[in-house]
């Protein structure tokens, strides 16, 4: 009888345990009066099961409150905390993280500014300012490009990414603007970190010296549009493209786009960003500043002293007597000759031949000369496999 007592008397308190408050900590606090269970801990969370969306769909009659994390519920596949509620299942979403800024793109007057994309994010925004709410939205783009800013000069914008459930932290993004240049400034080449003078005729500004870009291959093989860009040296030499630049069949300066006689030529070939190969239009403005003879449509020699203000004006580089040359335009135009049929080397000291973006035929282009003997310019049409000298022009 004794031991019935006593196993009743522990059912009861057992029964009591099962249906008490209960606190689960290391502190031995009890439990908050409102809470069934509560939780303390300082290093620990609390881990609610765990499932998937398919899973989670299949809990038979899950009651009003029921907590879970479905592993697949949010966006992009994220996880998220499931509540089940008013008959249905509802997930916490969250905000998407903020942009990492990406590598942005400077010039002396603009910025295209870049950050990356970002996980469940459905758009981005940017502004000048922290303001997320005069922000330009981008959609679903990474990238914006911002026109008149001032040369030298530090700049700082803000881009956010957002989704359903609002928009993330912004991030700082933060560029300078490249060193203001100007016309009759030197031009470093990035490509290569070539240098190049410059010189204003009229309102163009043009490489006072010939290009000067590439790899040197030898005269007997034909450049090819293999990605690289290849250039010929006077007898196969490099000394001589350190001086007079290289030569370049048409095709391969023009980088293997189309003919064009626009006004700028729109077409930058191999020359650097932000400059073009000048067309036979934009030639003739030059030459008709310089000397107003100038008849533009006219084949041959034309005018009567364009030719010298554009020579250079000594004979270190050119044959005696270098008629005519004054170089009061600042052009400084050396006779770097050509590669002719059959990869012949011709005219070296004697001549400069300069390549147009302009076809005069499916097989022949518009060029320019300038002689030793005379002070006038030269336009003729030339195959477009010869090798000639180039000079850029500034968009």
């Amino acid at each position: 009888m004794k031991k019935l007592l006593f196993f009743i008397v522990i059912l009861l308190l057992n029964s009591s345990l099962l249906f008490s408050q209960v606190a689960v900590n290391t502190d031995g606090t009890q439990p908050n009066n409102s809470a069934m269970l509560d939780v303390k801990s300082t290093s620990k969370g609390f881990l609610p099961p765990r499932m998937t969306g398919t899973e989670l769909n299949a809990v038979s009659n899950p009651a009003e409150g029921l907590v879970v994390y479905c592993t697949d519920c949010g966006p992009s596949g994220w996880g998220s905390l499931a509540v089940f509620m008013a008959g249905a299942w509802y997930t916490l979403s969250v905000n998407p993280l903020s942009p990492a800024a990406g590598i942005h793109v400077a010039s002396p007057e603009q910025i295209v500014w870049n950050w990356n994309t970002v996980t469940g994010a459905t758009g981005y925004k940017w502004n000048t300012t922290n303001n997320y709410g005069t922000a330009t939205d981008m959609g679903t783009s990474t990238t914006r490009i911002e026109i008149g800013l001032t040369c030298s000069t530090p700049y700082t914008r803000y881009a956010w990414a957002y989704n359903g459930c609002g928009y993330s932290t912004p991030v700082a993004l933060t560029q300078s603007t490249l060193v203001c240049w100007f016309c009759g400034d030197p031009l470093t080449d990035s490509r290569d970190g070539k240098n190049y003078n410059t010189v204003l005729i009229g309102t163009q500004c043009w490489f006072a010296q010939n290009l000067n870009v590439g790899t040197r291959i030898n005269s007997s093989v034909g450049q090819t549009n293999n990605s690289t860009i290849e250039k010929y040296c006077y007898d196969n030499d490099d000394a001589n493209c350190a001086i007079y630049g290289g030569l370049y069949q048409w095709d391969e300066l023009m980088n293997y786009t189309t003919s064009s006689n626009t006004n700028p030529s729109g077409r930058q070939g191999i020359c650097p960003t932000g400059w073009h190969v000048p067309s036979d239009v934009e030639w003739c403005q030059m030459e008709i500043w310089l000397d107003a003879t100038v008849i533009c449509d006219i084949d041959g020699y034309r005018g009567l002293v364009a030719g010298g203000k554009l020579k250079e004006a000594d004979t270190i580089h050119w044959l005696s007597p270098n008629t005519g040359a004054t170089n009061s335009s600042g052009f400084t135009a050396l006779p770097g000759g050509e590669l002719g049929s059959g990869g012949a080397f011709e005219y070296l000291t004697t001549e400069s031949y300069f390549w147009t973006t302009t076809e005069h035929s499916d097989i022949n282009v518009w060029w320019r000369s300038l002689k030793y003997v005379n002070s006038t310019v030269g336009r003729y049409d030339c195959w477009k496999p010869f090798g000639f000298s180039n000079r850029c022009c500034k968009d």
